[in-house]
């Protein structure tokens, strides 16, 4: 699987305070995992279908710094994660 960062997810990025993008990308190698199948670190990261977006899935890196993602295929077929946001709650309303 590959993994890709939208535009939106690069300006929230840049949005965020420098401790949080600390906690981010020491995150983010095992959100990575999770994804790959390490069911204790899908667990851990809460990572979990969105209420009311059917293709949008959501994590937590913190208990108030979340993400969100969704997968999509390359044209030949291989599936790749896009984390389409990150940051606080307030995420959740343009997801």
């Amino acid at each position: 699987m590959k993994f890709r960062r939208t535009p939106k997810f690069n300006e929230d990025f840049k949005n965020l305070t420098p401790q949080e993008q600390e906690d981010v990308k020491a995150a983010f190698p095992n959100v990575v995992s999770a994804l790959q199948g390490n069911a204790v670190l899908f667990r851990k990261h809460r990572i979990k279908q969105m209420q009311g977006h059917e293709d949008i899935w959501e994590g937590h890196v913190k208990i108030n710094l979340c993400f969100t993602f969704h997968y999509d295929k390359t044209e030949d077929g291989e599936k790749v994660c896009f984390f389409r946001r990150v940051g606080t709650h307030d995420i959740y309303n343009r997801p």
